[in-house]
């Protein structure tokens, strides 16, 4: 099973070198994406719950506990600031190759001859990484966020990004909510490497805090209620984690897990009508409602 963090070292030094007041401001436009950066994952955790993910009913069956993630819990984690949480990014059938030329300050048929085709048009990290050298105002963080989503949250090839990312982007800009589309692409990559055996694993590091965010351990921070400044991955990083296993003692773990180890609730989602009782059970979070 293939994470494929690609280039992971050169955008967390480029994060690190930037100061507060450009961090802040990326945060006010993207969010707490960039943060993904520095969650490390437990990789035999990881390949442990792939074993208990059900592909027909699209959910974890640990033993006797059942759970799906869901998107009002993926939006609490990207902490992103969505007008409407109904109003989602959709695949549009447009060429991208004018926003992603617009998007690098090239001319499109400059553009053009750069894009290789990796599993579809793609442009490499270098050609990305030029241009925020060169790029005027607020355009490098634009660039940036384009290279998180490509490399990190939905990586296609090692070294490239894919063009229809640009359309992705685009539509964040305009307040849409990307919970959904990164849920459907952790659903659509569990389903395949549950069937396979093997492939490449997207979006795994918010499903790694998706899923500590529901196991009841003794640890100093990531306790707190959800306010407005919560920020999940940031206490996420900040805290005490019991130290890693096997992944046979997960497996262990998982297949005897019962309803008193868990929090039906994570303790940092935003409170909403959606969030529902379910049996003799409060605040189970249900998706698809």
């Amino acid at each position: 099973m293939d994470y494929r963090r690609n280039r992971e070292d050169e955008l967390k030094g480029i994060w690190q070198s930037w100061d507060k007041a450009k961090k802040t401001c990326f945060w006010d436009k993207y969010s707490d994406v960039a943060q993904l950066l520095f969650v490390k994952l437990d990789d035999a955790l990881l390949k442990a719950m792939v074993r208990f993910w059900d592909p027909t009913y699209k959910r974890f069956t640990f033993n006797e506990v059942d759970m799906v993630p869901n998107i009002e819990e993926h939006s609490t984690i990207l902490h992103y600031e969505f007008r409407d949480p109904l109003r989602i990014y959709w695949k549009q059938n447009v060429d991208f190759g004018g926003p992603l030329a617009n998007l690098m300050g090239l001319p499109v048929d400059t553009m053009e001859e750069r894009l290789k085709n990796k599993n579809g048009p793609c442009i490499s990290w270098s050609d990305i990484r030029d241009a925020m050298g060169k790029a005027s105002g607020d355009r490098h963080l634009t660039q940036f966020m384009v290279t998180v989503c490509g490399l990190i949250v939905f990586p296609k090839a090692l070294g490239y990004v894919s063009v229809e990312l640009a359309n992705f982007l685009f539509q964040i800009e305009n307040w849409v909510n990307p919970a959904p589309t990164v849920l459907a692409k952790t659903f659509i990559s569990l389903i395949f490497i549950r069937r396979k055996g093997e492939g490449c694993f997207l979006v795994c590091a918010q499903l790694f805090v998706w899923v500590k965010g529901h196991f009841r351990f003794h640890y100093k921070r990531f306790c707190q209620v959800f306010v407005h400044l919560t920020r999940p991955i940031k206490e996420f990083l900040e805290s005490d984690w019991p130290p890693n296993q096997l992944i046979e003692e997960w497996v262990q773990n998982l297949s005897t897990l019962t309803y008193q180890e868990i929090e039906w609730k994570a303790l940092w989602i935003i409170r909403s009508m959606v969030l529902i009782g379910c049996g003799g059970q409060l605040w189970v979070p249900l998706i698809d409602i």
